[in-house]
């Protein structure tokens, strides 16, 4: 890799061969960080990169969604996911961001990103890892659909209640 060059308003990522290196794969992680491994056509050099998802956005090329942020979209019913699609690709485009996570598919479904309380910020922490992003995502829905800015213990409570059946203070 060489340099970063705009082309007409895109970051290309250049091999030292002097041709584009291409995204080829992209792997999401947990606490917004990726893989994202680019490719070159011309030379087959590969290159693998991992690091926070906000500064991988300067690196891809054109808009890339992670396969963790397909299923989610692939799983809406057929009349309804080019919409949620273009819904997307537009906060996200205004947002300057082109990798599209799990987690940002939420946000942007959300309009935005609803603050955390400290308390429940630490207990999220405590969600198991495999659901902790669906319930950060329905947390912030909630709260942003009852016009709350904040995501706080109560609401967890609430919302653990309403899914799980299981009240504050319960064994």
């Amino acid at each position: 890799m060489s340099s970063i060059r705009e082309k007409l308003g895109e970051p290309i990522v250049q091999c030292g061969c002097q041709y584009p290196l291409q995204v080829t794969e992209i792997e999401e992680f947990p606490a917004d960080s990726v893989f994202v491994k680019f490719h070159c056509n011309h030379c087959s050099f590969s290159v693998g990169v991992e690091g926070d998802v906000k500064e991988l956005d300067l690196l891809v090329p054109g808009m890339v969604w992670t396969d963790e942020a397909l299923y989610q979209l692939n799983r809406l019913p057929p009349y309804l996911a080019p919409l949620v699609r273009d819904e997307v690709e537009t906060f996200a485009n205004a947002q300057r961001q082109r990798v599209l996570t799990f987690s940002r598919v939420g946000v942007a479904r959300n309009k935005g990103i609803v603050e955390w309380s400290p308390d429940a910020e630490r207990r999220l922490g405590n969600v198991p890892s495999g659901i902790r992003a669906m319930a950060k995502t329905e947390l912030e829905r909630t709260a942003l659909d009852r016009g709350m800015s904040e995501v706080t213990v109560a609401l967890m409570e609430e919302v653990k209640t309403r899914y799980f059946g299981m009240a504050a203070g319960r064994s």
